[in-house]
């Protein structure tokens, strides 16, 4: 991925609204990517360092959605929905002003490589007009974050930076929420913004050069330079609800 990349002089909400209209102009012409579409979205490039196979499933057979789904979609509504909604321009503008800002669920996209990315993290924390968090919200039994769980949040992360964002005091954290705890939004806010991972929230200083080489492999699928790979998890396969139509 070139370093000159994106290095236009634009200010990150001038960047963040060309690439817009960019995007609404691609949607109504129609997508070159595979299964046509104009974007890729930060959760299906998650998804592919769990299983690329069961990604692919989802667009050529349909989504089948699972109690677990449903279960944590609710739980994932009721935490975020505590958070300030503002919209993306909004945020950005009161971001480079110095307020402080969480932002809930804010659209973001950039251009990678002539490929638009695309997705809303389940919050962006702003101080001194620089994003401090990128938060992930994930309600699992795990104790420990998974990869793909990294690459969500480093692609945000990435994202930010190409917007043309000050990223140097930037860290992601990845909040862990086990099936039978009821979160503490304001808990868990505090430490979010802390200096060490503590209960369940994790905190990391973004990886820029994994984060690109992550991001390029996922795109070579959705470009159509090379075919879906499958997990080689069994026990994803066994626990998969694609796992009797996948050949």
């Amino acid at each position: 991925m070139s370093s000159h990349e994106g290095t236009e002089e634009q200010d990150p909400v001038t960047r963040y609204l060309r690439m817009l209209t960019e995007l609404s102009d691609l949607r109504r012409r129609g997508g070159t990517l595979r299964f046509g579409l104009p974007s890729v979205t930060v959760s299906d490039i998650a998804s592919q360092f769990y299983c690329e196979r069961k990604v692919e499933l989802r667009y050529t057979i349909g989504r089948i959605r699972t109690k677990e789904m449903m279960d944590g979609a609710t739980r994932h509504v009721g935490l975020v929905e505590r958070a300030a909604y503002e919209p993306p321009e909004k945020i950005l503008r009161s971001a480079l002003l110095g307020k402080p800002t969480w932002a809930s669920e804010v659209f973001l996209l950039s251009k990678f490589r002539n490929v638009f990315v695309t997705g809303k993290p389940d919050a962006v924390v702003f101080e001194e007009g620089k994003p401090l968090r990128v938060v992930e919200y994930k309600f699992t039994g795990t104790k420990t974050p998974t990869h793909y769980h990294h690459v969500q949040a480093r692609v945000y992360c990435l994202i930010l930076k190409k917007l043309g964002l000050d990223t140097s005091a930037l860290r992601y954290a990845i909040v862990l929420i086990p099936p039978d705890l009821v979160p503490d939004f304001r808990k868990i806010s505090k430490l979010i913004v802390g200096e060490t991972s503590k209960e369940n929230v994790f905190l990391w200083d973004p990886d820029w050069e994994r984060a690109r080489a992550e991001l390029d492999w996922a795109l070579q699928y959705w470009r159509g330079e090379r075919e879906a790979e499958p997990t080689t998890n069994r026990g994803r396969c066994e626990r998969c609800e694609y796992r009797e139509m996948c050949v």
